[in-house]
């Protein structure tokens, strides 16, 4: 009889084939092809299909798969070379054990153990491997291959749609669960954070107005517990007014009170607040602003202040002791040079040891973590610059930074004036 016997490895890949007679003309391969391929590009869905129930059942007999072969069976080369092959059906039997795969294939089903009694006497290791299918036909043990009904394939995917069904109910309700879960959680840090920040601000009031009330009167050890009490109560101010924010952020609420405002005077106020905080390191803080007034701009002044506090505490936090801060108020001209359209530009900047190209693109992320430490072990939460944006953009700006190892940060907020002159 004229037939093939492929092996393979238990990917699939051809190892070796044996022609038995004239072999089938057409259906051929070398060694490593997958043997899907061998059966040509309209019958690869079919022998797909074969391996992997080869794969799952561990054998197959008299599988059916389309193949592109010469008709006349007679091994004629020059027909198949030039194309002119007829498409056909070939019947595959075969099974998988410990060496790989092993595939018997005829042109007619029921000659299985036809084949196998002319391999016994070409190739007796073939028909070794092969022996324990043709035991399972001889014994009518093979069972035949069972195709699930309409019915019962719309009853599958029925219940699978039913339990889909179920699933995402049961997510729904696990997400709105976890958004309830989300908002107590934000509505308590808010209340916590607002209650904590009356009694911070009696802290700060006191501190100062005994300092006044003592000035000339006090040894410098209890001028030192004064100005650290200042000092700690203003960090934790800032981390209150941080937790506040990031509350109003998470539930969508963060509302600006804007109004026309001397940023000028803010600037002024706020770096003369934070240099309580850097005198604790000896660091000097260097402001600059305009000479001739600056129109009135139409900003929230506590979440400006907040702003520019988050930024000073930053660059004394990762100053070295004795080092410098600058804070720079300036005008940008609009588009063109124009004066319609300016804007204001702050920048702070330090001489610190700066930041990695790859941590400085996730610096104004929520909670992002860089690799540095306060030049005296001061740690963060990191927030302070993904409030920082988030104010700055809900004035209609934005907020960029420029550093590298062993140049210091420049933060730099580039706000619209978005008002006229007083």
């Amino acid at each position: 009889m004229d037939a093939l016997v492929l092996t393979c490895d238990h990917d699939g890949l051809l190892r070796a084939l044996h022609r038995l007679g004239a072999g089938l003309p057409g259906l051929t391969g070398k060694p490593g092809t997958p043997f899907p391929a061998l059966f040509g590009p309209d019958a690869v869905a079919g022998a797909l299909d074969l391996f992997s129930g080869l794969r799952k059942s561990g054998w197959t007999l008299d599988h059916a798969v389309p193949c592109r072969l010469d008709p006349d069976g007679g091994g004629h080369a020059g027909i198949v070379q030039t194309g002119m092959v007829h498409a056909g059906m070939v019947h595959v039997s075969g099974l998988c054990d410990a060496e790989g795969m092993v595939l018997a294939v005829a042109r007619s089903p029921g000659a299985f153990s036809e084949l196998m009694a002319a391999l016994e006497t070409l190739n007796p290791r073939l028909a070794r491997r092969l022996a324990p299918l043709g035991s399972a036909v001889t014994r009518a043990e093979a069972p035949k291959p069972e195709f699930p009904s309409a019915d019962a394939l719309f009853g599958e995917m029925t219940l699978l749609n039913n339990e889909l069904a179920n699933v995402q109910r049961e997510l729904a309700k696990a997400n709105a669960e976890l958004a309830a879960s989300n908002e107590q959680k934000n509505r308590l840090m808010g209340m916590l954070a607002h209650d904590l920040r009356t009694p911070l601000q009696v802290v700060v009031g006191f501190a100062e107005l005994l300092e006044q009330r003592l000035d000339g009167r006090l040894e410098a050890t209890e001028r030192a517990c004064l100005e650290r009490i200042r000092e700690s109560s203003l960090s934790m101010r800032h981390m209150v007014e941080d937790a506040l924010s990031l509350a109003a952020l998470q539930a969508g609420r963060l509302r600006l009170a804007r109004r026309p405002s001397d940023l000028v005077a803010l600037v002024r106020r706020n770096v003369s607040m934070n240099r309580v905080l850097a005198e604790g390191k000896s660091i000097t803080i260097e402001l600059s602003v305009p000479e001739r007034p600056l129109p009135m701009a139409d900003i929230d002044p506590a979440k400006l202040d907040q702003l520019l506090n988050n930024l000073l505490s930053n660059a004394i936090k990762y100053s070295d002791r004795g080092g410098r801060v600058r804070v720079a108020l300036s005008e940008a001209a609009g588009e063109g040079g124009s004066e319609v359209g300016g804007r204001l530009r702050l920048r702070v900047s330090d001489d610190g040891r700066g930041i990695p190209a790859a941590e400085l693109a996730q610096l104004f992320q929520p909670f992002a973590r860089t690799g540095r430490l306060g030049t005296e072990g001061e740690g963060t939460v990191g927030l302070g610059l993904y409030i920082c944006r988030s104010i700055a953009e809900g004035h209609g700006g934005r907020v960029t930074a420029d550093s590298a190892p062993g140049r210091g940060p420049t933060l730099t907020v580039h706000l619209p004036f978005g008002a006229s002159s007083p």
